[in-house]
Protein backbone atom coordinates (compact mmCIF):
# COMPACT_ATOMS: atom_id res chain seq x y z
CA UNK A 1 0.00 0.00 0.00
CA UNK A 2 1.60 3.77 -1.03
CA UNK A 3 1.63 6.10 1.88
CA UNK A 4 -0.49 8.20 0.64
CA UNK A 5 -4.55 7.26 1.27
CA UNK A 6 -7.25 6.68 -0.93
CA UNK A 7 -9.78 9.25 -2.63
CA UNK A 8 -13.04 8.40 -2.79
CA UNK A 9 -12.55 7.56 -6.59
CA UNK A 10 -9.60 5.28 -5.84
CA UNK A 11 -11.41 3.51 -2.68
CA UNK A 12 -14.38 2.73 -4.89
CA UNK A 13 -12.22 1.64 -7.54
CA UNK A 14 -10.48 -0.90 -5.54
CA UNK A 15 -13.03 -1.70 -3.57
CA UNK A 16 -15.17 -2.98 -6.95
CA UNK A 17 -12.25 -5.16 -8.46
CA UNK A 18 -12.50 -7.26 -4.77
CA UNK A 19 -16.06 -7.31 -5.31
CA UNK A 20 -15.77 -8.53 -8.59
CA UNK A 21 -13.43 -11.01 -8.10
CA UNK A 22 -15.06 -12.39 -5.04
CA UNK A 23 -18.61 -12.66 -7.72
CA UNK A 24 -20.64 -9.97 -5.14
CA UNK A 25 -22.54 -7.09 -5.84
CA UNK A 26 -21.16 -3.94 -4.06
CA UNK A 27 -24.65 -2.12 -4.15
CA UNK A 28 -24.25 0.47 -1.43
CA UNK A 29 -22.17 -1.58 0.69
CA UNK A 30 -18.73 0.32 -0.12
CA UNK A 31 -20.25 3.46 1.11
CA UNK A 32 -21.05 1.95 4.28
CA UNK A 33 -17.45 0.48 4.41
CA UNK A 34 -16.08 3.74 3.39
CA UNK A 35 -18.12 5.41 6.47
CA UNK A 36 -17.36 3.09 8.92
CA UNK A 37 -13.58 3.27 8.41
CA UNK A 38 -13.59 7.03 8.71
CA UNK A 39 -16.24 7.07 11.43
CA UNK A 40 -18.94 9.07 9.57
CA UNK A 41 -22.44 9.14 9.77
CA UNK A 42 -23.42 9.30 6.08
CA UNK A 43 -21.85 9.25 3.17
CA UNK A 44 -22.42 13.03 2.34
CA UNK A 45 -20.60 14.16 5.11
CA UNK A 46 -17.65 11.24 4.69
CA UNK A 47 -13.95 13.14 3.67
CA UNK A 48 -13.29 13.23 0.41
CA UNK A 49 -9.95 11.43 1.18
CA UNK A 50 -8.70 8.99 3.78
CA UNK A 51 -5.95 9.29 5.82
CA UNK A 52 -3.76 6.25 5.64
CA UNK A 53 -5.05 4.74 8.94
CA UNK A 54 -8.41 4.94 7.30
CA UNK A 55 -7.22 3.17 3.82
CA UNK A 56 -6.02 0.39 6.02
CA UNK A 57 -9.18 -0.28 7.57
CA UNK A 58 -11.07 0.48 4.63
CA UNK A 59 -9.17 -2.39 2.98
CA UNK A 60 -9.86 -4.78 5.81
CA UNK A 61 -13.13 -4.49 5.69
CA UNK A 62 -13.37 -5.01 2.29
CA UNK A 63 -11.61 -7.82 2.16
CA UNK A 64 -12.91 -9.11 5.10
CA UNK A 65 -16.63 -8.77 3.09
CA UNK A 66 -15.35 -10.31 -0.26
CA UNK A 67 -14.51 -13.63 2.24
CA UNK A 68 -18.36 -13.34 2.80
CA UNK A 69 -18.12 -11.96 6.15
CA UNK A 70 -21.69 -10.48 6.64
CA UNK A 71 -22.09 -6.49 6.25
CA UNK A 72 -24.03 -6.64 9.65
CA UNK A 73 -21.28 -8.11 11.54
CA UNK A 74 -18.92 -5.84 10.10
CA UNK A 75 -21.07 -2.63 11.03
CA UNK A 76 -21.79 -4.07 14.24
CA UNK A 77 -25.25 -2.71 12.95
CA UNK A 78 -28.22 -4.15 11.54
CA UNK A 79 -32.27 -2.43 10.88
CA UNK A 80 -35.18 -3.96 11.55
CA UNK A 81 -37.67 -1.63 10.27
CA UNK A 82 -37.36 1.40 11.81
CA UNK A 83 -35.05 0.01 14.67
CA UNK A 84 -31.46 0.60 13.81
CA UNK A 85 -29.85 -2.31 15.81
CA UNK A 86 -26.11 -3.82 17.61
CA UNK A 87 -25.09 -6.41 15.40
CA UNK A 88 -22.60 -9.09 15.83
CA UNK A 89 -21.70 -12.86 15.13
CA UNK A 90 -23.88 -13.70 18.66
CA UNK A 91 -27.36 -13.47 17.09
CA UNK A 92 -29.18 -14.16 14.47
CA UNK A 93 -29.34 -11.83 11.36
CA UNK A 94 -32.50 -9.70 11.26
CA UNK A 95 -34.20 -10.25 8.04
CA UNK A 96 -36.94 -8.98 6.01
CA UNK A 97 -39.11 -11.60 6.08
CA UNK A 98 -39.05 -11.59 9.38
CA UNK A 99 -40.13 -8.17 9.14
CA UNK A 100 -43.10 -9.37 7.24
CA UNK A 101 -43.91 -12.34 9.55
CA UNK A 102 -44.09 -9.24 12.74
CA UNK A 103 -46.57 -7.66 9.64
CA UNK A 104 -48.86 -10.59 9.42
CA UNK A 105 -49.12 -11.37 13.50
CA UNK A 106 -50.91 -7.89 13.55
CA UNK A 107 -53.20 -8.38 11.04
CA UNK A 108 -55.68 -10.60 12.47
CA UNK A 109 -58.84 -9.33 14.96
CA UNK A 110 -58.00 -8.64 17.86
CA UNK A 111 -54.19 -9.08 17.65
CA UNK A 112 -53.78 -5.31 18.14
CA UNK A 113 -55.39 -5.18 21.68
CA UNK A 114 -53.32 -7.83 23.55
CA UNK A 115 -52.19 -6.80 26.58
CA UNK A 116 -49.72 -9.75 26.86
CA UNK A 117 -47.41 -10.29 24.10
CA UNK A 118 -44.42 -12.72 24.03
CA UNK A 119 -41.50 -13.39 21.24
CA UNK A 120 -40.24 -16.73 21.82
CA UNK A 121 -36.73 -17.81 20.64
CA UNK A 122 -36.02 -13.94 20.75
CA UNK A 123 -32.74 -13.85 19.72
CA UNK A 124 -31.37 -9.76 19.31
CA UNK A 125 -34.87 -8.95 20.52
CA UNK A 126 -36.06 -7.31 17.65
CA UNK A 127 -39.46 -9.03 17.47
CA UNK A 128 -39.98 -8.13 20.90
CA UNK A 129 -39.03 -4.52 20.38
CA UNK A 130 -41.64 -4.18 17.78
CA UNK A 131 -44.39 -5.79 19.32
CA UNK A 132 -43.66 -3.29 22.27
CA UNK A 133 -43.95 -0.42 19.93
CA UNK A 134 -46.88 -1.28 18.39
CA UNK A 135 -49.16 -2.46 21.59
CA UNK A 136 -48.41 0.37 23.69
CA UNK A 137 -50.44 -1.05 26.39
CA UNK A 138 -48.76 -4.17 26.29
CA UNK A 139 -46.67 -6.16 28.78
CA UNK A 140 -44.17 -8.02 26.50
CA UNK A 141 -41.97 -11.11 27.19
CA UNK A 142 -39.06 -12.77 25.24
CA UNK A 143 -37.24 -15.43 26.06
CA UNK A 144 -34.04 -17.20 24.26
CA UNK A 145 -31.73 -19.95 25.12
CA UNK A 146 -28.42 -18.29 24.55
CA UNK A 147 -26.83 -16.25 26.66
CA UNK A 148 -24.65 -14.46 24.01
CA UNK A 149 -27.65 -13.81 22.23
CA UNK A 150 -29.58 -11.98 25.14
CA UNK A 151 -25.99 -10.34 25.75
CA UNK A 152 -26.81 -8.57 21.58
CA UNK A 153 -30.70 -8.39 23.31
CA UNK A 154 -29.98 -6.28 25.86
CA UNK A 155 -27.54 -4.21 24.28
CA UNK A 156 -30.32 -3.54 21.85
CA UNK A 157 -33.33 -2.61 24.44
CA UNK A 158 -30.99 0.26 26.25
CA UNK A 159 -30.90 1.77 22.94
CA UNK A 160 -34.89 2.00 23.09
CA UNK A 161 -35.17 2.52 27.22
CA UNK A 162 -38.82 3.70 26.66
CA UNK A 163 -39.95 0.50 25.33
CA UNK A 164 -37.51 -2.05 26.38
CA UNK A 165 -39.67 -1.03 30.41
CA UNK A 166 -42.42 -2.61 29.48
CA UNK A 167 -39.95 -6.26 28.18
CA UNK A 168 -39.72 -8.91 30.31
CA UNK A 169 -35.74 -11.06 29.22
CA UNK A 170 -35.77 -14.75 30.12
CA UNK A 171 -33.08 -17.21 29.65
CA UNK A 172 -34.55 -20.30 28.86
CA UNK A 173 -35.17 -22.92 26.47
CA UNK A 174 -38.51 -22.76 24.33
CA UNK A 175 -39.75 -25.40 26.01
CA UNK A 176 -39.05 -25.28 29.52
CA UNK A 177 -42.09 -26.93 30.88
CA UNK A 178 -42.26 -24.48 33.83
CA UNK A 179 -41.41 -21.07 31.42
CA UNK A 180 -43.69 -18.07 33.13
CA UNK A 181 -45.51 -20.06 34.94
CA UNK A 182 -47.59 -17.25 36.31
CA UNK A 183 -48.60 -16.27 33.08
CA UNK A 184 -49.71 -19.55 31.51
CA UNK A 185 -52.94 -19.19 29.52
CA UNK A 186 -52.68 -15.28 29.56
CA UNK A 187 -51.32 -14.12 26.33
CA UNK A 188 -52.79 -12.91 23.55
CA UNK A 189 -49.77 -13.00 20.71
CA UNK A 190 -47.01 -14.87 20.36
CA UNK A 191 -44.59 -14.52 17.32
CA UNK A 192 -41.71 -16.49 16.86
CA UNK A 193 -38.87 -17.17 14.35
CA UNK A 194 -37.49 -19.88 16.12
CA UNK A 195 -34.37 -22.06 14.44
CA UNK A 196 -36.01 -24.14 11.92
CA UNK A 197 -33.47 -25.06 8.98
CA UNK A 198 -33.31 -28.45 7.97
CA UNK A 199 -29.75 -30.01 8.01
CA UNK A 200 -28.08 -29.40 5.05
CA UNK A 201 -30.22 -27.10 3.28
CA UNK A 202 -27.61 -24.14 3.71
CA UNK A 203 -25.06 -23.50 1.54
CA UNK A 204 -24.74 -19.63 1.08
CA UNK A 205 -21.33 -18.71 3.20
CA UNK A 206 -22.67 -15.85 4.70
CA UNK A 207 -25.60 -17.52 6.42
CA UNK A 208 -23.59 -20.32 7.82
CA UNK A 209 -22.05 -17.16 9.67
CA UNK A 210 -25.03 -17.49 11.75
CA UNK A 211 -25.18 -18.83 15.51
CA UNK A 212 -25.73 -22.66 14.90
CA UNK A 213 -27.90 -22.81 17.84
CA UNK A 214 -30.22 -20.21 15.71
CA UNK A 215 -30.41 -22.20 12.22
CA UNK A 216 -30.94 -25.58 12.70
CA UNK A 217 -33.79 -26.90 13.97
CA UNK A 218 -33.32 -30.66 14.55
CA UNK A 219 -34.18 -33.68 13.67
CA UNK A 220 -34.31 -34.98 9.83
CA UNK A 221 -36.57 -32.01 8.64
CA UNK A 222 -35.48 -29.58 10.85
CA UNK A 223 -39.12 -29.59 12.70
CA UNK A 224 -38.01 -30.35 16.40
CA UNK A 225 -37.83 -26.80 17.98
CA UNK A 226 -40.47 -25.54 15.65
CA UNK A 227 -42.52 -27.95 17.19
CA UNK A 228 -41.22 -27.22 20.56
CA UNK A 229 -42.67 -23.79 19.81
CA UNK A 230 -45.90 -24.28 18.59
CA UNK A 231 -46.44 -26.72 21.87
CA UNK A 232 -44.98 -23.52 24.25
CA UNK A 233 -47.24 -21.31 22.51
CA UNK A 234 -50.52 -23.50 23.28
CA UNK A 235 -49.67 -23.76 27.05
CA UNK A 236 -48.97 -20.16 27.29
CA UNK A 237 -51.86 -18.64 25.05
CA UNK A 238 -54.95 -17.81 26.32
CA UNK A 239 -58.54 -18.87 24.57
CA UNK A 240 -58.15 -17.34 20.93
CA UNK A 241 -54.85 -16.59 21.12
CA UNK A 242 -52.42 -16.11 18.22
CA UNK A 243 -49.85 -17.68 17.01
CA UNK A 244 -47.36 -16.07 14.03
CA UNK A 245 -44.49 -18.37 13.38
CA UNK A 246 -41.90 -18.19 11.02
CA UNK A 247 -40.42 -22.00 8.87
CA UNK A 248 -38.85 -23.24 6.44
CA UNK A 249 -41.39 -23.20 3.19
CA UNK A 250 -41.12 -27.50 3.30
CA UNK A 251 -42.22 -27.66 6.96
CA UNK A 252 -45.84 -25.66 6.24
CA UNK A 253 -48.09 -28.68 6.27
CA UNK A 254 -46.89 -30.68 9.10
CA UNK A 255 -46.82 -27.94 11.10
CA UNK A 256 -50.50 -27.16 10.58
CA UNK A 257 -51.64 -30.88 11.30
CA UNK A 258 -49.20 -30.38 14.08
CA UNK A 259 -51.05 -27.30 15.56
CA UNK A 260 -54.22 -28.81 14.98
CA UNK A 261 -53.58 -31.57 16.99
CA UNK A 262 -52.51 -29.86 19.67
CA UNK A 263 -55.45 -27.88 20.01
CA UNK A 264 -55.07 -24.43 17.10
CA UNK A 265 -57.65 -23.60 15.07
CA UNK A 266 -57.65 -21.69 12.52
CA UNK A 267 -54.34 -22.15 10.90
CA UNK A 268 -53.37 -21.43 7.96
CA UNK A 269 -50.07 -21.32 6.17
CA UNK A 270 -49.11 -17.77 4.60
CA UNK A 271 -46.76 -16.67 1.69
CA UNK A 272 -43.86 -14.35 2.06
CA UNK A 273 -43.27 -11.44 -0.11
CA UNK A 274 -41.50 -13.79 -2.58
CA UNK A 275 -44.45 -16.57 -2.84
CA UNK A 276 -42.57 -19.13 -0.61
CA UNK A 277 -44.81 -20.77 2.16
CA UNK A 278 -43.00 -19.40 5.49
CA UNK A 279 -45.58 -18.25 7.98
CA UNK A 280 -47.80 -20.34 10.17
CA UNK A 281 -50.66 -18.70 11.72
CA UNK A 282 -53.10 -20.38 14.33
CA UNK A 283 -55.57 -19.47 17.19
CA UNK A 284 -55.87 -21.50 20.27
Amino acid sequence: MSAAGFSRQQAFSWARQHYAAADMEPAREIMALYCAACGANEFLFAPQVLTPAQTQVFRELVERRCAHEPLQHLLKEMFFGSFRLFSSPDAFIVRPETEYLVELALRPQGARKARLAADLCAGSGAIALTLARELPSAEVFMVEISEKALGVARKNLERYPDLAQRITVSCADVAEPDLWEEQVGSFDLIVSNPPYVPPGTITQPEALKDPPLALWGGGEDGLHIPKQTVKQAFRLLSKDGILAMEHDPTQGEKLREYAGEIGFYQMRTQEDLNGRPRYLLARK
